[in-house]
């Protein structure tokens, strides 16, 4: 009995112990993030205002312009990982809406919604929203302010936010927010 109380307590330890080290995931790992690149290291030892520049993978020639087609390009060229969460779009008048948590630098630090609106049929609310991103960045949902991004083509909307700060991540943030508002400018 005391043998198989060992074996059980040892066998309890080893699975913690690999569960609290998951967190400290290499950013090349197999989780689908961007691999340290000398322009990240360099960015890290460098002011936050320089932006890396990272490789582009999924042209925009080959991606629809639409919801999916974003989706893609952004999971191409940004690593955005897991699976998208569909949002309540309704709220904001919004035609679709996903979320999606993932990790970037080896942490869970990200969470990015994006939103498509139907740009020849906009209801109030969606006109709210939309003239509310384009004056001050940010739009009201339940009394609180959002921040938000519209896409240089006005048909997408998305709210980004990243916990980690680091030289490195603010980087990464530069890049994720670029190629999103450039998604399908012209």
């Amino acid at each position: 009995m005391k043998k198989l109380w060992i074996i059980s307590v040892s066998a309890i330890m080893a699975i913690s112990l690999t569960a609290c080290g998951a967190g400290d995931v290499d950013a090349s790992s197999s989780k689908g993030l961007l691999p340290q690149t000398s322009s990240q290291t360099a960015s890290s030892q460098s002011s936050s205002s320089q932006a890396a520049s990272f490789p582009i993978r999924v042209k925009e020639s080959s991606v629809s312009d639409d919801f999916a087609g974003l989706q893609k390009y952004l999971a191409g060229n940004a690593s955005v990982t897991g699976t998208p969460e569909e949002m309540r779009k309704d709220m904001i008048g919004a035609k679709s809406g996903v979320r999606y948590k993932y990790g970037y630098n080896g942490k869970d630090n990200v969470m990015l919604e994006l939103y498509e609106f139907d740009l020849s049929n906009l209801n109030a609310t969606a006109q709210k929203v939309i003239s509310e991103v384009k004056s001050s960045g940010k739009f009201t949902m339940i009394d609180q302010p959002v921040n938000a991004i519209l896409s240089k083509n006005g048909k997408y909307l998305m709210v980004y936010k990243n916990t980690s700060t680091d030289d490195a991540n603010k980087a990464y943030d530069a890049q994720v927010k670029k190629l999103f508002t450039d998604f399908k400018a012209e």
